[in-house]
């Protein structure tokens, strides 16, 4: 009975056929990992070009228009809402606002409304990039920010981000967009 248990223990001892299973095994969490990690940053980029997509078309626009009404601008910050698509357009704050420039790094706004957020307020002073445009230029501002929640979240990976974009942009058709 010793002799087929130690012989039985011996055969146990050089079989190889269950390795690939264990290394299996110990590689299979590993690579989950990998697929959802790259998964979830594959979706935050999206989102984030999505963002970009929205303040651009929000600015674009914009400044088609030799003036706007209080209609137009509601309809123009819908419009844009929709490039976020497939992702929730109720998560993003949108501003559309325009500013005159009073020196080379200021401008003050004129006017501001806003979609799902607040509007920046009439005379408020913004910072630009240095000399961006002569003073006394008008220019219109398109912002998004985007509270983005990843599909997968892993540990403590994969937390809330918020994804941010503006668009300054110069009229085209008139030297201001004024709203009424």
């Amino acid at each position: 009975m010793i002799d087929r248990f130690l012989t039985a223990l011996r055969k146990l001892a050089v079989d190889r056929g269950g390795t690939v299973l264990i290394e299996f095994a110990m590689a299979f969490p590993v690579l989950i990992l990998l697929y959802l990690g790259t998964y979830a940053m594959s979706d935050a980029i999206a989102c984030n070009r999505k963002v970009t997509v929205t303040a651009r078309a929000l600015t674009d626009l914009a400044t088609r228009y030799p003036a706007l009404t209080e209609a137009e601008a509601l309809k123009i910050l819908n419009a844009s809402a929709q490039a976020l698509s497939p992702f929730d357009s109720s998560k993003a704050m949108i501003t559309l606002s325009e500013v005159q420039v009073t020196s080379t790094t200021q401008a003050k706004v004129i006017w501001s409304r806003a979609l799902n957020g607040t509007q920046l307020t009439n005379n408020q002073v913004v910072t630009i990039p240095t000399d961006m445009a002569p003073v006394n230029t008008y220019m219109i501002i398109g912002q998004v920010s985007y509270d983005y929640t990843p599909p997968v979240k892993l540990a403590s990976f994969g937390g809330d981000l918020t994804l941010r974009d503006s668009i300054v942009m110069l009229p085209r058709v008139s030297d201001q967009v004024p709203i009424s």
